[in-house]
């Protein structure tokens, strides 16, 4: 996984996929050092329960041998969708 996120805009939240079948949404300013990936969380997906947006983004670190794929998502939409979730 290193050197891969490099090529990804630190200014875009990023999704990352675990191998314990966990996805979290990290806020844009997420930063890559040698032993992981760190940044404030806003969402996670468990597979069972779906997606959880955070009210409040946490500190987290995942390390990177529990990654699976990191990419970048639009951290906009995900605003959108809180609000048509809160709607319903």
């Amino acid at each position: 996984m290193n050197g891969v996120l490099e090529l990804l805009p630190h200014d875009m939240g990023l999704r990352v996929e675990l191998d314990t079948n966990e996805t979290y949404y990290l806020k844009s300013g997420w930063a890559e050092r040698c032993d992981g990936i760190y940044g404030l969380a806003c969402g996670y997906v468990d597979y069972v329960e779906g997606i959880t947006w955070f009210k409040n983004p946490a500190r987290i670190a995942i390390m990177n041998s529990h990654v699976k794929l990191a990419v970048p998502f639009d951290e906009h939409e995900t605003e959108t969708t809180k609000q048509s979730e809160d709607a319903k």
